[in-house]
This record gives C-alpha cells, structure tokens and sequence, in this order.
C-alpha cells in the first residue's frame, strides 16, 4: 500500500514544484543566457498532480481526475499518476502522451513570477538549474540589453498566467467560504498483489453543489465560475484511465481506481 499526496506542499526553501534556483532575469547577469533549442518535459516526469488554473478545467476535464488541494490557497490539481513521484504521460524521452493536455504550468517553466510585496509588482524570473537554461546561448534572452522575441513570449504567457491564477484562487477562497468541498480518497487496486491509496486532496461535495441557494448560483454563473463545478464532476471519470496506464507501465493485471 502506498500514500501518496497528489497536491504537493513546496519543497524545503518554499520553492515552487520543478523550480531549483529561480533567478531575476536582468540584462547584465542574462546578456548571453538562454534556453537549448532541443528541450524535453522530464523536469515533470516525477510528480503525480500539476497544478491548474480555472481556464484550464474544460481541457484538462478530458483526461485528468481534477481534485482540489488541501492546503491554501485552496486550488485544483491534474492527478497524472496514482504512484507517488510518477507522472504517466511523460516518457523516458521526456515527451508528454500525444493528444493529452499539458498544463500551463509545466509549458511556462522555466519561467517564472516572483512577487515583490513591498513594491506590488511581479518580476520575472528563470530558474537556472533548469536542463533547458545555459549560460551562452546561441538563442539569447536578451539582444542589446533589450528583451528578445523569446522572452517577450515567455512574458506574455506568464502574465497571463498569474491573472488566470489569481481567479483561480479567488474561484478556491469561494469554494471554501461556502464549505463545497470534502476531503476524499482514491483506492487503486492494481493486481499482483499491488495496491495504492491517494490522500491529501478535497472533492466536491455533490449533495452540497445541489442545494445551492439561487444567489449563490447567480453569483457563481456572474463569476464565469459555474461550469467549473461541472468540469470537475466530469472529470472523476478519468481515474480509470490512470489505472490502465499504471497497469501498462508496471505489467498489471486489470483492475478499478475510484475515490472514496
């Protein structure tokens, strides 16, 4: 049996999840700095959730069981392995399952936000323990100290991104004001004597979502927020789906995952 906690907590230093030394990008220290042009997801391959943003939810829906952290901010999470630190949509070669959505927060690293509270701004930062991040590159982030083409994309996706999580979290603060969610389990019979369970992660509380007061309905539709609920539902109906890909990694008989 083993326990293994989909949502997981930040590393020693409170770096976030595949981040290892995430620097300020600036002109001087990055002059020649930039990102291999061959890179892989392998940097993802040893994790079992991924965090996501509220947009996120229809596209993930389809593939991923959707669950909730239990810790705050309270946000939702793609389970992509039932086993702890496997991710099973990445590969040996660090490719990503064909056809199955990849969360903005795998595709914006190395790339990275870091608040500064006393000014009220975010800087964008790179973590230069990346595979990806060298020194002298031949595709610099920067072009006479001025931001190349890379790098303003790379802005463009991770201001977009910190807006996105910004609902998301108040779409999280809603949710726990008004007690939607449980904590839950998720118990994996594998075969050949193997089996897992999931802890650490919060459900909707169906019964709950269904006795919704009418203001609190309207609130959710003004907030683009209803369907999300839905999303989530939906989404419960993909354990299955990882328990046959962990049987196919691991040479298992069939057998069925579902929460508790």
């Amino acid at each position: 049996m083993t326990d293994a906690a989909p949502a997981p907590a930040a590393g020693p230093a409170s770096l976030p999840m595949f981040y290892k030394n995430p620097m300020p990008l600036e002109p001087q220290r990055h002059a020649t700095a930039g990102l291999k042009p061959q890179s892989d997801l392998r940097f993802a391959a040893h994790t079992n959730a991924v965090p996501l943003t509220s947009t996120e939810l229809a596209f993930a829906a389809r593939t991923y069981p959707i669950v909730f952290s239990t810790h705050s901010p309270t946000v939702p999470f793609a389970v992509v392995g039932l086993r702890e630190n496997e991710n099973l949509f990445v590969d040996e070669q660090g490719a990503w399952r064909e056809d199955c959505y990849i969360p903005a927060y795998v595709r914006r690293y190395p790339f990275i936000f870091s608040e500064v509270p006393e000014q009220q701004r975010f800087v964008l930062c790179i973590d230069e323990g990346a595979e990806a991040f060298e020194n002298n590159s031949a595709r610099p982030l920067f072009v006479d100290g001025k931001p190349s083409e890379i790098l303003q994309r790379a802005l463009q996706f991770n201001e977009t991104f910190q807006q996105h999580y910004a609902d998301t979290r108040r779409f999280g603060e809603w949710l726990d004001k008004n007690n939607m969610l449980e904590d839950r389990v998720a118990r994996a019979d594998l075969g050949g004597g193997q089996s897992y369970t999931l802890r650490g992660f919060k459900l909707l509380n169906p019964e709950r979502a269904r006795l919704l007061e009418d203001s609190q309905v309207l609130e959710l539709h003004k907030r683009g927020w209803l369907p999300l609920l839905h999303f989530h539902l939906q989404s419960l109906n993909n354990w299955g789906l990882l328990g046959s890909l962990t049987r196919a990694r691991g040479g298992l008989q069939p057998s069925q995952s579902q929460p508790s």
